[in-house]
């Protein structure tokens, strides 16, 4: 089967169209500082078509000048990577990808498989969920998106030499979706068709208001998210929670810290920058 993954970002719909080589981008960073102790929050986008420069000065300086960066997950290969996936994904005797969707959305599914250049084949031995996925990886391929031209692989070879750590789990992030329920898993499925073939809401906006640091703009794309409250809770409002917690524990001790998470968790309503404002912590945009 031809199946493509990017991971969860993808999920959060933090992926990016193809542009023209050498486009510039000015992603937005803020920091949270004391006596003793710097962090930078830096949103990412988890696949890149090639040519994007978006170490701007700012960037640059924060990546020499920090000693550790914090990831979503550790840095993995991609083979083990997909391995992974495949494991908790893949699942016999599951009903054809089209009867889990209401009969009003199966021509949506339909297009945004064919945008994404999958079939019916590639994703009924699937989870809804893994489908899902599927569908907006592929759609970022179809754009010349890829993970391996993302921010993630670009800054772990840029701290080489020097501390790496990570959030979560790459297992932890799948089960996020493997435990949604049926309900909110159909979610992310139509959503993912409908955002594979409306460039409008999906990869060409999302990258242009990444490249820009369009806090409102970038806030609009995860928006759809939220509208779902198990989808909402487990993806955005939990986990946020989580790393904010993280960021101040980590405040009591000195260091340079550069972490790297998906755009869509710092900007907005429950925001992790919001939830650390709310902590008594000054979040200085400084990009």
């Amino acid at each position: 089967m031809r199946r493509r993954w990017l991971g969860l970002g993808l999920a959060l719909g933090l992926c990016a169209c193809a542009r023209a080589p050498e486009t510039k981008a000015h992603p937005a960073l803020w920091r949270v500082a004391d006596g003793d102790t710097t962090i930078w929050l830096f949103g990412t986008i988890h696949a890149l078509p090639p040519g994007v420069d978006w170490q701007t000065p700012a960037v640059a300086r924060a990546v020499d000048a920090a000693d550790t960066l914090i990831l979503e997950v550790p840095p993995a290969d991609p083979a083990a990577a997909r391995a992974e996936f495949v494991a908790l994904a893949e699942q016999p005797g599951l009903p054809p990808i089209a009867a889990r969707v209401p009969v009003a959305d199966r021509a949506t599914l339909a297009r945004g498989m064919a945008v994404a250049g999958q079939s019916a084949a590639d994703l009924d031995g699937l989870k809804t969920w893994a489908a899902a996925l599927t569908i907006t990886a592929g759609a970022g391929h179809a754009e010349q998106a890829s993970a391996t031209e993302g921010v993630e692989p670009v800054l772990t070879r840029r701290f080489t030499g020097k501390a790496i750590g990570a959030l979560e789990t790459r297992d932890g992030q799948l089960r996020l979706f493997d435990h949604l329920p049926a309900a909110a898993q159909r979610v992310l499925l139509v959503q993912a068709a409908i955002d594979a073939q409306d460039a409008a809401r999906g990869y060409a906006h999302l990258f242009k208001a990444w490249s820009a640091g369009d806090d409102a703009a970038l806030a609009a794309t995860v928006a759809p998210l939220r509208r779902d409250p198990a989808i909402g809770k487990a993806l955005l409002t939990d986990r946020n929670a989580r790393w904010a917690s993280v960021i101040v524990r980590r405040m009591a001790r000195p260091g340079r810290v550069f972490v790297a998470v998906g755009a869509g968790h710092l900007v907005g309503p429950g925001s992790v920058a919001e939830l650390l404002r709310k902590r008594g912590l000054k979040v200085e945009r400084v990009e």
